[in-house]
């Protein structure tokens, strides 16, 4: 069995309590409300974690990160040991003090790392030995991502799309910045190992106009609200919007001075 990943099982038998299903080795129960129109022999695709009495169970629900992946969930408690994480289950995920990276706060979004240590599931918010060397981007190209540690005196630490590693130098950082903040830069320098400099590009004035716009249509179009705001992932936001999170929330700023729009955490409602 992998802990931690999808995979396809078979059933081999239905008892009261659910299915079991195999790999040819060994068994993992399927709990029985998931067993609907489930058979002897059946394939099944099935996540496997371990629940609260540290059982492996199987589960077909679509969880939000799988081992060996990098993705962005909710912190939802903390406790003496460490915080937990929502990962589409009834049970969280455990993020253990030492793989914190910076000041992070319940109820907020930040990438992290699934790995398996000592026969169970964690999460990690060192994200540098899991990002890629840069194969794809060159000079002057506009990137998107997401700060995932910062170094006084030495500057800020960028998942790229989540997949590859970005530098910004302290000097490149104008604000105020914190673990967790997506941002936008330019491609400065690719250095002889593939690591990637980035320098924060000047705001978009000219595009917010036109951003606003597209977004202002969109909200006319559903109604008078779009259910897209700052606590919003920014995977749904492209997807609806075909904006970055970040170009959505200037163009956001936009309209609310201008008060076309009242904002709230998870949507946009047109003002009367």
């Amino acid at each position: 069995m992998k802990l931690g990943q999808r995979q396809n099982l078979k059933v081999t038998r239905i008892k009261e309590q659910g299915a079991y299903l195999s790999d040819g080795q060994e068994e993992v129960l399927l709990p029985k409300k998931e067993t609907e129109d489930l058979k002897e022999n059946d394939q099944v695709n099935v996540f496997i974690y371990k629940d609260s009495k540290d059982r492996l169970i199987a589960t077909k629900r679509q969880t939000k990160i799988e081992v060996g992946q990098i993705k962005e969930l909710e912190i939802v408690a903390k406790s003496k040991v460490g915080y937990f994480a929502d990962m589409g289950l009834e049970k969280d995920i455990f993020l253990p003090y030492k793989e914190v990276m910076g000041r992070i706060r319940v109820g907020e979004k930040y990438l992290f790392y699934m790995y398996v240590d000592r026969d169970r599931l964690c999460i990690t918010m060192k994200l540098g030995e899991h990002l890629l060397r840069n194969d794809h981007y060159k000079v002057n190209d506009m990137v998107e991502g997401t700060i995932y540690a910062l170094e006084r005196g030495l500057g800020a630490f960028v998942a790229i799309e989540n997949k590859y590693d970005g530098f910004i130098p302290q000097e490149e950082l104008k604000g105020a910045y914190r673990v967790g903040d997506t941002i936008e830069a330019r491609v400065q320098r690719i250095l002889r190992d593939k690591k990637i400099t980035l320098t924060i590009r000047e705001k978009a004035y000219k595009q917010i106009g036109a951003d606003a716009d597209e977004i202002l249509k969109l909200i006319k179009e559903n109604g008078g609200t779009l259910n897209l705001g700052d606590k919003s992932d920014s995977e749904e936001i492209k997807k609806i919007t075909g904006l970055s999170k970040s170009a959505f929330k200037r163009a956001l700023g936009h309209l609310y001075k201008n008060e076309f729009v009242d904002l709230y955490p998870e949507k946009v409602v047109l003002r009367d």
